[in-house]
């Protein structure tokens, strides 16, 4: 929730210079430089994103809900595309309304129940991605 979102790059990009083939994360799965690639990755497409319905004059609430997160949309804890279009938009005009917590993950919860009703009844929810780190 906190921070840039370049220094989440910026982070994943040293941790892939070290060259370890094996990673333990503070949270998720045991993975490998391929995981840190995917949430790297993550993060790029989260900025593409918000960057897009910034200037289509979104609110930042339109963008979270209407964010296409094509290959990661069956990440576990996908919701939290809120936070992060939220800190995307708060970077680039840092005169946003602030947030707090409770309201986030407020609209996280919402979020996924928008989802959850609009998914076809015989799919179950996706519990697990290939390799990788969960993004904040």
């Amino acid at each position: 929730m906190e921070g840039p979102i370049a220094n989440w790059i910026a982070a994943c990009d040293a941790m892939i210079g070290l060259g370890a083939s094996t990673v333990v994360p503070g949270h998720g799965p045991v993975t490998d430089a391929d995981g840190i690639r995917a949430v790297r990755d993550y993060f790029r497409h989260i900025v593409e994103q918000a960057d897009a319905a910034y200037a289509k004059g979104l609110d930042f609430q339109e963008a979270a809900f209407g964010a296409d997160l094509a290959e990661y949309a069956g990440w576990l804890d996908a919701e939290r595309v809120v936070v992060n279009i939220y800190r995307r938009y708060r970077e680039i005009r840092p005169d946003q309304p602030v947030l707090d917590r409770f309201a986030l993950f407020a609209l996280m919860a919402e979020w996924d129940s928008r989802r959850q009703s609009s998914a076809p009844r015989s799919a179950g929810r996706t519990v697990s991605r290939g390799g990788g780190s969960e993004p904040s």
